[in-house]
């Protein structure tokens, strides 16, 4: 019979843990799927903007915000002052108490942006 010697032991010992450490490493490194998000679809979202349903509307904005982290006024024709769909939008989403305080920083700046653009004072949304 043959001796098993102690070198081998220690050699099947070291890649018993090589194996399992490489194992680990990659279990760590597997990636969960993620969520497929819908493409984004400037038709639908101008088709929704500019619904005449304000629900429809406000809708549009809220998903439009959750996605690229602002609101989408440049799909309204606000040269000479703004546009009156956009002004009800806005105001629906500041009076909904669910509107969030990210929703409503968001608010201001889009006042401020159309402000700039137009010379005009606008109020503050709390």
């Amino acid at each position: 019979m043959r001796e098993i010697s102690r070198v081998s032991i220690i050699r099947a010992y070291h890649r018993a843990v090589a194996t399992r450490r490489k194992k680990l490493q990659w279990e760590c490194m597997k990636k969960e799927p993620k969520e497929r998000v819908a493409r984004f679809n400037f038709e639908e979202l101008k088709a929704g903007a500019m619904n005449a349903n304000p629900e429809i509307r406000k809708n549009t904005f809220i998903e439009y915000f959750g996605r690229f982290q602002e609101f989408p006024s440049y799909l309204f024709d606000n040269g000479m002052e703004i546009d009156p769909r956009l002004s009800q939008t806005i105001q629906d989403l500041t009076d909904d108490p669910e509107t969030t305080e990210t929703m409503r920083k968001g608010i201001s700046t889009l006042l401020e942006r159309l402000a700039v653009a137009q010379n005009v004072i606008l109020p503050k949304i709390n």
